[in-house]
């Protein structure tokens, strides 16, 4: 049978095959990356198909299922025909696809907004049973997580996992706050500036086991990598604290955390890592090299 799931926001295009692989936890599963090659893809799934039974293929970037050139009409016809479960991601605003998609089963993946937030949050919750311990606390939560689903899941798991009687504190949320995917990513720029290897290693597995993909940690990267620059020029201006946050929309989180760390750190300095990971997002997106492999080599350079 064939899935295709598709949607423009990278984000929740990527949890969604997150929540897929949590439902298949005990399926035999085949990553597909598609890069213009048809046939490798073809005869990949054919070739497992012929010795294993009941494998579940997923099919990254399968942009094929818009395209009306004959490999890409021959691979959808062939591949909506294999009595196996194939599952097809791409990011796409655009909802037409060629022919051979009818038979298929189509899901649209809608931006993850706060609405979504205070679903997943209750929903996690409710699985669990846990609650917070009053109203007020899960605002403060809520208030503090942006709204991203793999933000949301990840803190909350962290909650869970520091509550002793299944009530969730505001000492629990302050605490979660301090080692918040938003302190961790900027302490893996910290470490990529001062050149602390091991320690960012360990980070970046460390991140990457709690199902970060790594295009989104480039992304969180490059944002906290433009509001240190902001934060930079500010002190270079000799703003005040009160300037910064106000003018600059520098959070007083990001500003008392960084404030000393970048004090030797140069704006051309920023400026080379953020052009190392913004040609590092080209390459990942143009499938030229392995996503986990080629941000791991980018970090340990």
């Amino acid at each position: 049978m064939l899935h295709v799931i598709y949607g423009e926001n990278e984000n929740s295009v990527s949890y969604e095959i997150h929540k897929l692989l949590k439902s298949l936890v005990n399926a035999n599963i085949i990553h597909l990356y598609f890069d213009n090659n048809h046939q490798e893809i073809l005869d990949s799934i054919l070739q497992t198909n012929l010795f294993f039974n009941n494998q579940t293929f997923i099919i990254h970037a399968a942009s094929f299922l818009q395209n009306e050139d004959s490999a890409s009409l021959s691979l959808t016809d062939k591949i909506s025909q294999i009595n196996q479960e194939i599952y097809c991601f791409l990011l796409t605003k655009k909802t037409k696809f060629n022919e051979f998609v009818k038979s298929a089963t189509l899901k649209k993946i809608t931006k993850f907004n706060n609405a979504h937030k205070l679903t997943l949050i209750k929903t996690v919750l409710a699985q669990n049973n846990f609650r917070f311990e009053d109203n007020s606390i899960q605002t403060l939560f809520e208030n503090i997580i942006d709204d991203n689903p793999f933000l949301v899941e990840t803190e909350l798991d962290k909650l869970m996992l520091l509550s002793e009687n299944k009530i969730i504190t505001k000492k629990m949320v302050e605490q979660v706050i301090n080692d918040s995917a938003e302190f961790n990513i900027f302490k893996l720029v910290n470490y990529l500036i001062t050149g602390n290897k091991i320690a960012l290693l360990q980070l970046y597995e460390r991140l990457i086991l709690l199902k970060y993909q790594p295009v989104e940690l480039i992304q969180i990267m490059s944002t906290q990598l433009f509001n240190l620059k902001m934060l930079k020029l500010g002190l270079e201006s000799k703003y005040s604290d009160y300037e910064i946050e106000s003018k600059l929309k520098i959070s007083k989180f990001v500003l008392f955390t960084n404030k000393k760390m970048i004090k030797d750190l140069t704006i051309e300095q920023i400026n080379q890592i953020m052009n190392s990971l913004a040609l590092l997002d080209y390459n990942i997106k143009s499938h030229n090299v392995n996503p986990y492999l080629g941000l791991k080599s980018m970090l340990i350079k």
